[in-house]
């Protein structure tokens, strides 16, 4: 009966540690994916952008010029078109910047980049692609130095939950086995 407890503890700390290994290694193809998106997404809206600030242009003969001036010129005319004409500008300028901020950083720290800015969401713009990433995204394993360094980060997190889970089952075989001597 122990040998099979030993083995059955040693095979969930080896699975854990196998799992969250191959799970950490997605992290960098994830964030990979989640960046292609982020700037798919703010190239899109950007165009979207270049329509509307176009049409306001010829409708009302405004004169060229940045968003903010084109904003501050279509405010007399429609206050709502240019409410929802700057929204969306700042929906691109945060994709952009995100992407940005993704691609700035060394590979290995890209992940947790791109973590704490799809946390930090005020505007509510990147869940939606997040949500997206998540529900498409296709397994993978890329052998890039940051994917081994997160594999490596992931089987010995993998690895000590396996222990902080059959650590009960363990002391309990200590606790009570009178072949185990107490000092």
């Amino acid at each position: 009966m122990r040998f099979l407890r030993r083995w059955l503890s040693h095979s969930v700390r080896l699975a854990l540690a196998l799992s969250l290994a191959i799970i950490a290694m997605q992290a960098p193809a994830f964030t990979n994916d989640y960046a292609t998106a982020l700037l798919q997404v703010s190239a899109d809206a950007r165009r979207d952008v270049d329509q509307r600030e176009a049409a306001a242009r010829r409708y009302y003969a405004l004169p060229a010029g940045d968003d903010a001036s084109l904003i501050q010129a279509l405010q007399a005319h429609e206050p709502a078109n240019a409410e929802t004409l700057a929204r969306s500008v700042d929906r691109v300028a945060a994709l952009q910047a995100a992407r940005d901020q993704i691609g700035a950083s060394p590979a290995v720290f890209q992940p947790l980049v791109a973590l704490a800015d799809a946390a930090h969401d005020p505007g509510g713009y990147k869940a939606a692609i997040w949500r997206t990433e998540l529900q498409t995204y296709t397994v993978h394993l890329d052998l890039t130095a940051a994917a081994i360094s997160y594999g490596v980060a992931g089987l010995l997190l993998g690895s000590l939950l396996g222990h902080l889970l059959c650590l009960p089952f363990d002391l309990e075989r200590r606790r009570f086995d009178p072949s185990v001597s107490r000092v």
